[in-house]
């Protein structure tokens, strides 16, 4: 009976200790991932909203530590770096700045910058009606709805001039305050060189209205546009009439 008894404290005895060193093991792990997910490295961020062509102050900012595994690319380190800086966007309070959302320059002429590289920015008349009863606003896209009056021999016509145009201004505001509607005079648009004639031609020749969009809807609508005569007629271009010709369970349409 002896023998089996020290065997069994044997066991317990070297059970124990192998417990007790799994567990230091496993307190050393964890202990080496904690200081892992704590380093930390110092980042700008912004202290409040910054709007779109502000520039950047030492209230608008502050520094607070950000993971060092998941530093974004051009984070800015130091409140040196970004003071002075020039939005290219709206940044919200706690965003991490970066120099992807600053203009690169010091320009007195905001609206300048804003114009990516090989385009223009004109500008164009609206009223409260053309211009979407204030609803459109800088960062909006829209269409613009060209109409011509016509004559006997060439009735009256409204057709798609533009699509998906970028509005970079309302008057002289290249962003809208408080989310809140602003009927103005004028609009300025982001437009190619050949836009920018297409749109002045236009501009003479007719009467232009807006047409708001979905700022997520780039599709590019083909349209040969509408006459009065269409309109009165109630006919769609391109649509001819027809009747429906019903044969049993075969459906097919006649056009006449």
């Amino acid at each position: 009976m002896g023998k089996p008894v020290v065997i069994i404290g044997v066991g317990v005895l070297f059970a124990a200790i192998a417990g007790f060193m799994t567990l230091g093991f496993l307190k050393g792990q964890i202990g080496n991932s904690d200081q892992v997910s704590l380093a930390t490295v110092e980042l700008v961020v912004a202290k409040e909203t910054i709007a779109r062509g502000q520039v950047v102050e030492e209230g608008l900012i502050k520094i607070v530590p950000w993971p060092s595994g998941s530093v974004p690319d051009g984070a800015f380190l130091t409140r040196a770096e970004a003071v002075g800086k020039l939005a290219r966007t709206e940044i919200y309070a706690d965003d991490v700045l970066t120099q992807a959302k600053f203009l690169d320059t010091k320009a007195p002429s905001i609206l300048s910058m804003l114009v990516p590289a090989g385009r223009r920015a004109i500008s164009i008349k609206v009223n409260e009606v053309t211009g979407i009863s204030g609803f459109v606003a800088p960062g909006s896209h829209v269409d613009l709805l060209l109409t011509v009056v016509g004559d006997d021999a060439n009735p009256t016509k409204t057709r798609i001039v533009l699509q998906d145009t970028e509005v970079l201004a309302i008057a002289q505001s290249i962003e809208q305050r408080d989310s809140r509607p602003v009927v103005v005079n004028t609009v300025t648009l982001n437009v190619t060189p050949r836009e920018a004639e297409t749109l002045t031609l236009a501009s003479n020749e007719g009467a232009l209205h807006l047409v708001l969009r979905n700022d997520r809807d780039e599709e590019q609508v083909a349209s040969f546009g509408t006459t009065i005569r269409e309109v009165l007629g109630g006919r769609t271009v391109g649509v001819a009439p027809s009747v429906e010709l019903i044969r049993g369970v075969d459906r097919s349409e006649i056009p006449y």
